[in-house]
């Protein structure tokens, strides 16, 4: 990463990139090679184009089809860049990069002093440049290979049979030869720095990627020990939950024996107080109930029976129900049902829990404890709005479906809790793939809308409950 920075900071990476296709980009290996290819095209055509130049100026050499053929074919390595930004053929056209550099210092040894050309200590930058422009097996690297050699040993077959290369003034070549000696050493430094600095790129590459191996080691080893912390939590409320019913139960049933003998002696002061107790017990022992459902449907162990049953034999006996508990605590319930009665294939027990905890939540997000309740369905869902006349302004939908969070910052000792019922509703609904949505309506009123799917085209071959 910091050797990407600093290239992208001085604009080099950037500018090889520009020709770089972008398939070619997200393949690392393919991507350092393709780089070490376009550096060697910017930069070695300014080496090399040196050469027939000073043979040219300085040294005053005819401009006869050896000198032009080896011009043209120096600087057509310039095209190269292009030709991979537009072809996107990286692999062919190093291919043919190596074949026209082999060809170009072969040609310039033959044309100019055949063994004793100074220009042939630029043959060793062919097969450096074979290693870092391709892979190192495959098909490709054994063709380039394989050129090479037949390129090198036709070249020593004519040095071997005396050919009579063209005779040139070798003295004029003196100076030339230096230049063309510091030139492919220029030119091999380069590409040998440069590859050290890809290198270093890698190194640092793998030592990320074994940190992000350490790192992802560790996450799995925290996410393991906080799926068995997440067991161990439901076991422990599993158990404390039927800890707790015992003694409850015990308060409860003797709460209710002293209740019934206070009522039959007339003491009604002794009355209101063991109805307290009564009442507080049975409040425990249902938060109790809560939270062992809530830890069953956290921990994956809350089982989902769907069945077929008609819409008002399905939810007419939880309404009924759930007025009935509301009367008994002073509150009111009421609901209408929609004109038809269609058949619908879902969890009916469960449906029944999470509208009663939504209407407790309601019930107590609210300073109205009137609540009334619509019932309507779609081919794909049904669907129980539950409305109240009036909501405090000052109610907070944020975390209303928290669990034991209050309506507002109000002290829950003046407006009560919604306890767990509005989260456990929710959870319920969840698990039936459903949702509670709440929607703002006129009046400082909102609507809390239970949507439950359901298979409803599926169920003619389903059998009804009886």
């Amino acid at each position: 990463m910091q050797a990407t920075d600093s290239n992208t900071k001085f604009g080099l990476g950037v500018f090889l990139d520009y020709f770089i296709p972008m398939k070619i980009q997200v393949e690392p290996e393919t991507h350092r090679r393709a780089r070490m290819f376009m550096l060697s095209h910017v930069c070695g055509p300014f080496l090399g184009s040196v050469i027939p130049l000073y043979l040219y100026f300085i040294n005053g050499i005819p401009a006869d089809f050896r000198f032009w053929t080896f011009l043209i074919s120096v600087t057509a390595f310039w095209v190269y860049p292009f030709a991979l930004r537009y072809t996107k053929a990286y692999r062919p056209l190093a291919f043919i990069s190596i074949a026209n550099l082999n060809f170009c210092i072969l040609w310039a040894c033959f044309s100019y002093g055949g063994i004793y050309s100074p220009f042939l200590p630029w043959v060793l930058v062919i097969p450096v440049l074979s290693f870092l422009y391709l892979p190192a097996t495959g098909l490709t690297r054994a063709v380039v290979l394989a050129q090479i050699v037949t390129s090198f040993a036709i070249f020593a077959w004519l040095v071997v049979s005396d050919y009579p290369f063209p005779v040139v003034d070798l003295e004029d070549f003196q100076i030339i030869g230096i230049i063309s000696q510091v030139s492919a050493s220029i030119y091999v430094a380069m590409m040998a720095i440069y590859f050290a600095n890809v290198f270093r790129e890698q190194a640092d590459f793998e030592r990320e990627l074994r940190d992000l191996v350490v790192a992802a080691d560790n996450i799995r080893n925290l996410t393991q020990s906080a799926q068995q912390a997440t067991a161990a939590k439901a076991d422990f409320v599993a158990s404390m939950s039927h800890e707790l019913r015992t003694p409850l139960n015990a308060v409860i049933g003797y709460s209710q024996l002293l209740l019934d003998d206070a009522e039959d002696d007339g003491e009604e002061e002794i009355s209101r107080d063991v109805a307290k107790i009564h009442a507080a017990g049975s409040q425990l022992l249902g938060l109790v109930d809560d939270i062992l459902d809530f830890s069953k449907i956290e921990a994956g162990k809350m089982p989902v029976h769907a069945y077929s049953d008609s819409l008002s034999r399905g939810i007419t006996a939880t309404l009924c129900d759930l007025q009935s508990r509301a009367q008994s605590r002073g509150h009111s319930v009421a609901y209408e049902m929609p004109d038809d009665d269609p058949t619908l294939h879902l969890d009916w027990q469960l449906l029944t829990r999470a509208l009663s905890h939504l209407v407790a939540g309601v019930s107590a997000a609210g300073e109205s404890r009137d609540v009334s309740l619509t019932v309507s369905h779609s081919p794909a869902s049904l669907t129980v709005e539950v409305l109240t006349p009036f909501v405090r302004a000052d109610l907070n939908e944020a975390n209303l479906f928290d669990v034991f969070a209050h309506a507002s910052d109000a002290s829950s000792t003046k407006y009560g809790g919604a306890d767990m019922s509005l989260a456990l509703g929710m959870k319920f609904a969840r698990l039936l793939g459903g949702d509670i949505t709440v929607e703002s309506r006129t009046g400082l009123r909102r609507a809390f809308v239970l949507s439950i799917p359901t298979n409803q085209g599926l169920v003619s071959d389903l059998p009804v409950a009886a």
